[in-house]
């Protein structure tokens, strides 16, 4: 037993780094939302405005969130390594339970990640966001 207790010890740092990464891609996608674009009232319309100098700082988060995205996906490829490893039944499948969880995460993070670049691209381009 004491051999499953110490063998999860590395699974839980995993877990927390896991989700250190993931609220950081959600900060860079925030603050594509946040620092990038303005939605400013005009004559009862809305109207979006480029904040900052040509979208540079998009780009810059966009290429952070991918890099922390890929660091994601590796750690939960190790994260599943680890769970497998582990002996005891029950751990084992509370171990692999979790990296589902976060596996699940990781793709909802890679759908908002598409959606945000799809966004920079079409603001690049000058075209309407829809």
């Amino acid at each position: 037993m004491a051999s499953s207790s110490s063998s999860m010890i590395p699974f839980e740092r995993y877990d927390e780094e896991f989700k250190s990464l993931t609220e950081q891609v959600t900060s860079k996608l925030r603050s594509l939302d946040h620092t990038n674009t303005a939605m400013l009232q005009r004559g009862g319309g809305f109207q979006q405005q480029q904040i900052g100098g040509g979208g540079g700082g998009a780009e810059s988060d966009l290429r952070m969130a991918s890099a922390l995205l890929q660091q994601a996906d590796d750690l939960l490829k190790q994260m599943g390594l680890e769970a497998r490893t582990v002996e005891d039944a029950s751990s084992k499948r509370d171990l692999l339970g979790k990296v589902r969880v976060c596996k699940a995460r990781l793709a909802n993070l890679r759908d908002d990640y598409e959606v945000a670049k799809s966004v920079v691209e079409r603001e690049g381009l000058g075209l309407p966001i829809s």
